[in-house]
């Protein structure tokens, strides 16, 4: 391997120049011991988009034997063969990135095979690789996976399950989502009928973490609050009134399920599957068979007051789904994990938004989103980001509205920050 070109590569990805690393790095190439050369091509290729080309590149870089990281070359490898809906293939990639021993980042891998598996429709399987993620203790924010693990669970039909990895997610104080978490939990306790729960997570999503909830949950936070107001008919009597001899009113469920007496953290992925398959079909017999009618009633109503009242104040207060901060945290996101971001921005060339993204650091280790500015047709939001070594930048990211959400426009630094540039 020619190590001047190498160290040029490094020198040209560390300024966010990936054409002329990608390159320097292929250039530095000469079929002895490449790996490591092949592996940044792959790596600057990704962050240009040319997924194909990262693909046979990552290929290359597993041709060196000697080549030490290749259980994270197996895992970038996954990541480009998602994006390029090659699904059985990226999870092999996955799977043999987990097979080595060596590799200290597993919970990444299980992550994105996790979501390979869900996008196949392999459910199940997609919740094993989350709760192994989660509960890998080299994973320094488990609360993601926690929260798809959750998903995963609703899909299967089993919110009681699901109730469980959403509150895990909840208490991880560092993961970034937990206003979302707590809104998927009160989803998963509307399923479970219990409405006073559900309630409180809801507000506590939006009061405590400014959460905005999506139309979904409004809907279904109107209709638990509905639940809890309505007097309740049983066999005849309204709740309040003297029922006949024997009969007891029925209860909210939560005042019936006792939540610290879950199997969930103690099941194993075989109990898992198994009841799974022996419970399923009745879970939904009885669900359909518990349906009230109060709350059907409710939901409808609630959802045409939104409709009717609610989208004209949140169109002129500058909210909408996918909010401001939901856009800017999945682009940060991307742009770190070397993901395309451009269904992010307005209709613009490619080129334009490599450009823009340009303006950030290529490596940071997190960010900070603070003040929104926002309007009915554009807002602007502040965004500070934590470097590895050295003083945190600030940025002011441009929005404007497309449809109901929000996408950016345009990406500034901040000069008033430290850094004084990126």
């Amino acid at each position: 391997m020619d190590d001047a070109r190498f160290q040029q590569g490094l020198e040209a990805y560390g300024s966010g120049d990936f054409r002329v690393a990608a390159r320097e790095f292929l250039g530095a190439t000469n079929g002895k011991e490449d790996g490591p050369a092949y592996h940044q091509a792959g790596n600057a290729l990704m962050r240009l988009k040319r997924f194909d080309d990262a693909i046979a590149v990552y290929t290359k870089a597993l041709n060196d034997a000697s080549y030490e990281r290749r259980s994270t070359v197996h895992a970038n490898l996954g990541a480009a063969l998602v994006v390029a809906k090659r699904y059985k293939e990226a999870v092999d990639a996955y799977r043999a990135a987990l097979d080595d021993p060596g590799y200290k980042t597993r919970y990444k891998a299980l992550q994105g095979m996790a979501g390979v598996l869900f996008e196949m429709g392999r459910t199940e399987d997609a919740a094993e690789s989350y709760r192994m993620a989660a509960f890998d203790d080299a994973n320094p924010d488990p609360g993601k996976a926690l929260n798809n693990l959750g998903l995963a669970f609703m899909k299967l039909g089993r919110p009681q399950d699901a109730v469980e990895a959403y509150r895990a997610a909840v208490d991880v104080e560092r993961y970034a989502g937990r206003g979302k978490a707590l809104a998927n939990l009160g989803m998963a306790y509307i399923a479970l009928g219990m409405h006073e729960n559900a309630v409180r997570a809801f507000e506590r999503a939006q009061g405590e973490f400014a959460y905005v909830l999506p139309a979904a949950a409004v809907a279904a936070y109107e209709a638990g609050k509905d639940a809890l107001d309505a007097p309740e008919l049983v066999e005849g009597w309204r709740t309040g009134e003297l029922p006949p001899l024997g009969m007891t009113p029925k209860r909210d469920r939560s005042e019936e399920l006792d939540e610290s007496e879950s199997e969930f953290f103690t099941r194993t992925d075989g109990d898992m599957k198994v009841a799974d398959r022996e419970t399923r079909k009745r879970e939904r017999v009885e669900r359909q068979s518990a349906r009230n009618v109060w709350v059907t009633a409710a939901v409808w109503v609630a959802v045409a007051v939104i409709v009717l009242g609610g989208l004209a104040f949140a169109w002129l207060s500058g909210i909408g789904y996918p909010t401001q901060s939901m856009t800017v945290s999945s682009v940060l996101d991307g742009y770190s994990a070397g993901s395309s971001v451009s269904e992010f921005w307005v209709a613009v060339p490619t080129a334009d938004v490599e450009k823009e993204m340009g303006n950030l650091p290529v490596d940071f280790a997190s960010y900070e989103i603070g003040a929104i500015e926002r309007s009915a047709k554009s807002s602007k939001v502040e965004v500070t980001i934590m470097l590895e070594t050295g003083a945190p930048l600030t940025y002011q990211i441009m929005m404007v509205r497309e449809g109901v959400g929000w996408k950016i426009n345009g990406i500034t630094n901040d000069w008033r920050s430290t850094g004084g540039g990126s």
